[in-house]
C-alpha cells in the first residue's frame, strides 16, 4: 500500500469515526426529547455517548440513563444535569466520602428550590441531608492558613534578642499594651506578621447549619414549617443552638417578649407562625392575654376543578392571596413544565388567557386594584417589603417568586422575581404587568409582551364579595 493510499484510508477513518460520534450523539439528543428512555440507556450503554444531555428528563429516568456515569463524574454530571442529578442522585452522590464538592453544589440548589417553594426540593433536601449526616468525611473541620499579626517570643540569647526587647517595649507603647511592656523584660516578645493554621467547621456543615435556620423565614408561608421540621430533626447533628429553632417554643418566647415590651406583633412574622401551627398560636396568645390573633381568610372553592383558594380582604377589596393556579390546555403551563412548580407558585398564563381565566364571579386585577394595594403598602417604591412572601406581608398578600416563561418557551428567575398580569392594554401586543423582587423594596409597572406567561391574581367581583367565599381561620 503506497503513502498517499495509507494517508487517505487513515483520514477517512477519521472522519468515519467522528460521524458516527455525531451520529450517536444526535440519536442521544433525539432519544431524550423524545421521552424514549430505553434508547437513551443502549446508546449510553455502548459508550457512544459524548456528552451527558438530559433535557427534560425527569430526575428517576436520568438516572436510569446515566447512572454509572453520575457515580463515576458527580461534578461533570451536576454541571451538565443539576436539577435531574440533584434530584435523582442526590443522596447518593451525598454518601460518598469522595464527592464533597459535587454534593455542596446539589445542597445549593435544593436549598434554593426549598426556599423558592418548592414541597419536592424539601423533601429531597431531607434525604440529602440523612446521607451527609452520616458520611463521617463531611463532618471533619477544615484546616486553613490565615496570616495574622502576633505577639511571639524573643530569641533566648545574643545581640537579637537585645534588639527584640527594645522592640518589644516600642511595639507596647505603639499598642498602648502596658501588660506586655511589663513583661520585656523578663519574657520579651515581638509582635510580628505570621501565618497560623486555624481549623474551621465543614463548609457543608456550616451552610447547612446556617441556610436550613433562615429557610423558614425565607421560603414561602405555606411551606415554612417544613423547614422548622428539617431543624428540629437536624439541630444536634449540626449544632443549631435552641434558641435558633423556630418552633412553638420559639412563639413562645417572641410573643413573651413583645408584651414584656409593652408593643405590638409585627404582623408578617405572626401570619408566617399562624400558618405554621395554627390553632395553638392562637390559643397561646389567649392564655397570655394578649388581644391579637391570626388572620382569618375566607375560602373559594373554584366550581370547575374544586381547587381551593385563601381570600382576604384588603382595603375593601377581597383579593386571592394565592396564585391561580386552574389548569387551561392552551394558554397556560407550570414554570419549566414541572407540575410541582404549579403546586408551589400556581400556574402561568399568557395575557389572552389571563383575561378570561379566573373563575365566575371574580375577575384579574386591574391597574386601580393594584395601585389601591400599593398605596396601602406606603407607595410603590417601598410596597414590596409588605406584599412579598419573604418580607414582613403585612397584609398575608404573599406574593410568591414564580418567575415567568417567554415567548420561545424559557422559565426564569425563579426565587427572585414575582410578575402578576393586569388587565389593561400597554399597547399593540403588550399589556401592563406588576413584578416585584425578592430583594428589592418597591413594585414595578411594566409593559410586557403578550406571548409571556406570568401569575395571575383574581379579586372578587363586588356583587360576589358576600356571597362567593366562606369564612375560615388560617391555615
Amino acid at each position: 500500500m503506497d503513502y498517499n493510499y495509507k494517508k487517505f484510508f487513515s483520514i477517512a477513518s477519521v472522519i468515519f469515526s467522528l460521524v458516527s460520534v455525531s451520529f450517536a450523539q444526535q440519536e442521544l439528543h433525539d432519544a431524550v426529547d423524545n421521552g424514549d428512555v430505553a434508547t437513551a440507556q443502549k446508546i449510553v450503554k455502548k459508550g457512544a455517548a459524548e456528552e451527558i444531555y438530559c433535557g427534560k428528563l425527569n430526575p428517576n429516568d436520568a438516572v436510569k440513563v446515566y447512572e454509572k456515569i453520575f457515580k463515576a463524574m458527580p461534578n461533570e454530571s451536576f454541571e451538565n444535569c443539576p436539577t435531574q442529578f440533584a434530584y435523582g442522585y442526590g443522596a447518593k452522590v451525598c454518601a460518598n466520602a469522595k464527592a464533597m464538592d459535587a454534593c455542596s453544589e446539589v445542597t445549593k440548589l435544593l436549598l434554593k428550590d426549598g426556599e423558592a417553594g418548592n414541597v419536592n426540593a424539601i423533601e429531597t433536601l431531607d434525604g440529602v441531608m440523612k446521607a451527609i449526616i452520616k458520611n463521617k468525611a463531611f463532618a471533619k473541620p477544615v484546616k486553613e492558613q490565615v496570616d495574622t499579626t502576633a505577639w511571639v517570643a524573643c530569641p533566648k540569647k545574643g545581640k537579637d534578642r537585645a534588639a527584640c526587647i527594645e522592640q518589644c517595649k516600642v511595639q507596647s507603647d505603639s499598642l498602648a499594651d502596658e501588660a506586655h511592656k511589663a513583661l520585656c523584660d523578663s519574657k520579651p516578645e515581638q509582635f510580628i506578621e505570621t501565618t497560623i493554621t486555624v481549623s474551621k467547621p465543614s463548609p457543608l456543615f456550616e451552610m447547612l447549619r446556617t441556610e436550613i435556620a433562615v429557610g423558614y423565614w425565607k421560603a414561602p408561608m405555606s411551606v415554612a414549617e417544613k423547614f422548622s421540621k428539617l431543624t428540629q430533626t437536624y439541630a444536634k447533628a449540626l449544632s443549631i443552638a435552641d434558641t435558633a429553632v423556630v418552633n412553638l417554643a420559639y412563639v413562645d418566647r417572641w410573643a413573651e417578649t413583645y408584651k414584656a415590651a409593652g408593643s405590638a406583633l409585627p404582623g408578617g412574622q405572626l401570619f408566617r407562625f399562624c400558618a405554621s401551627w395554627q390553632p395553638q398560636v392562637d390559643s397561646m396568645l389567649a392564655a397570655k392575654e394578649i388581644a391579637t390573633r391570626c388572620p382569618v381568610f375566607e375560602t373559594f372553592v373554584d366550581p370547575r376543578d374544586q381547587q381551593k383558594y385563601k381570600v382576604k380582604e384588603i382595603n375593601g377589596l377581597k383579593w386571592f392571596v394565592q396564585n391561580l393556579n386552574f389548569a387551561v390546555e392552551e394558554g397556560s403551563l407550570c414554570y419549566d413544565r414541572e407540575e410541582e412548580n404549579c403546586k408551589a407558585y400556581g400556574r402561568q398564563y399568557n395575557h389572552a388567557t389571563a383575561l378570561t381565566v379566573c373563575p365566575e364571579g371574580t375577575h384579574l386585577a386591574t391597574e386601580d386594584e393594584w395601585s389601591s394595594l400599593e398605596e396601602l403598602a406606603g407607595g410603590a417604591s417601598s410596597a414590596a417589603e409588605k406584599l412579598r412572601s419573604n418580607g414582613s406581608d403585612d397584609f398575608a398578600f404573599t406574593a410568591l417568586f414564580g418567575g415567568h416563561t417567554n415567548k420561545n418557551g424559557f422559565s426564569v428567575t425563579a426565587g427572585e422575581g414575582a410578575y402578576f398580569w393586569m388587565e389593561d392594554a400597554a399597547d399593540e401586543g403588550r399589556s401592563y404587568a406588576r413584578s416585584m423582587f425578592a430583594t428589592d423594596r418597591d413594585v414595578s409597572r411594566i409593559p410586557v409582551d403578550n406571548g409571556y406567561y406570568m401569575s395571575v391574581r383574581c379579586v372578587m367581583n363586588w356583587t360576589a364579595n358576600t356571597m362567593s367565599a366562606t369564612e375560615q381561620p388560617a391555615e
